[in-house]
C-alpha cells in the first residue's frame, strides 16, 4: 500500500491539496524527464534512477524499459554502459523546466494589445495532434476567444516572433498564423479580458505558496528518503504549475502574489537540492 505521511493541517483544503499531490506518484516517464531537467541531475546511472524509481513505486524492470524507450526517443542519450543524460529532442521542454526562476522577468508593461493566433486553415488533425497544439498553447499562456482563434495580453517582453517559434517548439504548427492586436471590437461573444480568472489565479498562488512553507517545515524532521519523495512531489507540481501561469500583466491580476509564489518556490527549491544529492549519491 502506498505510504503517504500525514499532512495535519488546519486548513482542510490545503490538506486535502496536499495529500492529493502526494498520492500522485509520476509514470516512469515523467519522473525520468523530470529528473534529467533538475541542473544537479544532468547525468545519473541506472542503479540511481532505479532508486528513484523505487520511490514511486516502479519496479527496476519498469526503469529499464522507460530509460531505453526515452533514448530511442532522443529524449536521453546513453553516455555509456547504464549512464545516462539528457537527450536533443526535448529541449524546449527542458527550458521550460529549467527557466521557471526567471518567469517574473520576462514580463513587460502591458500597453492593452493582443497577440493572437488562428488556426482555422491547418485543416482537420488526428486527436493527438490537436493535443499537442492545446498544450503549447496552454504552456504560453493563450485562452481561445473563439473557434480557431487563441490569444493572450501582448505584455512579454519577447517579441511577437519569439512567441510564435516558442509556440512551434512546444507543439503548434508552423504554418498557422499569429498576429498583433491593438484592440477587438465590441461585438465578440466572449470579452476577451474574462478568458482568464484572475481570483481563481490568486487563490492558486496563495495555496501553493503555503503549501511550499508547510512542506519546508516537514521535511527536517523525516528521513532521507521520506523527504527525497516528498520534496521531488511538492516540487515538481509547484514548478509545473508556474510553468503554465500565463504571466498576466498587473491590470489583470495581483502580480504581488504570483512573486510571492515563485520567491517562495525558490527558496524551497534551495532545500530540496541538498536533499536529493545526499539521496542520488548515496546509491
Amino acid at each position: 500500500m502506498r505510504h503517504i505521511e500525514p499532512s495535519p493541517f488546519a486548513d482542510k483544503k490545503l490538506n486535502d491539496y496536499f495529500t492529493k499531490i502526494l498520492s500522485n506518484y509520476p509514470s516512469s516517464n515523467r519522473l525520468l524527464l523530470s529528473l534529467f531537467s533538475q541542473p544537479n541531475l544532468k547525468h545519473m546511472s541506472i542503479k540511481q534512477l532505479i532508486a528513484w524509481g523505487e520511490l514511486f513505486e516502479h519496479e527496476p524492470a519498469t526503469i529499464r524499459v522507460a530509460a531505453g524507450r526515452l533514448v530511442k526517443q532522443e529524449f536521453l542519450l546513453a553516455e555509456q554502459r547504464g549512464n545516462y543524460t539528457i537527450g536533443t529532442t526535448d529541449t524546449s521542454i527542458r527550458q521550460l523546466a529549467s527557466t521557471w526562476r526567471h518567469s517574473l522577468a520576462r514580463v513587460a508593461q502591458w500597453n492593452g494589445g493582443w497577440l493572437s493566433v488562428y488556426t482555422a486553415h491547418l485543416g482537420p488533425k488526428l486527436k493527438q495532434n490537436i493535443k499537442i497544439r492545446e498544450r503549447a498553447f496552454r504552456l504560453t499562456g493563450f485562452k481561445p476567444l473563439e473557434k480557431n482563434l487563441w490569444c493572450r495580453p501582448d505584455n512579454l517582453i519577447e517579441t511577437a516572433n519569439s512567441t510564435f517559434t516558442r509556440l512551434v517548439e512546444i507543439g503548434l504548427e508552423n504554418t498557422a498564423i499569429l498576429m498583433k492586436v491593438d484592440h477587438f471590437n465590441h461585438a465578440l461573444t466572449t470579452n476577451p479580458m474574462s478568458l482568464w480568472s484572475p481570483e481563481q489565479l490568486e487563490k492558486t498562488y496563495g495555496l501553493l505558496t503555503s503549501l511550499i512553507e508547510k512542506s519546508a517545515q516537514r521535511l527536517p524532521n523525516f528521513d532521507i528518503t521520506q523527504a527525497t519523495r516528498e520534496s521531488f512531489l511538492i516540487g515538481e507540481h509547484v514548478i509545473r504549475q508556474i510553468n503554465q501561469d500565463p504571466l498576466l500583466p498587473a491590470e489583470m491580476v495581483d502580480a504581488s502574489a504570483r512573486k510571492d509564489l515563485l520567491a517562495a518556490m525558490v527558496g524551497y527549491d534551495r532545500v530540496c537540492h541538498p536533499i536529493w544529492q545526499e539521496f542520488v549519491y548515496n546509491r
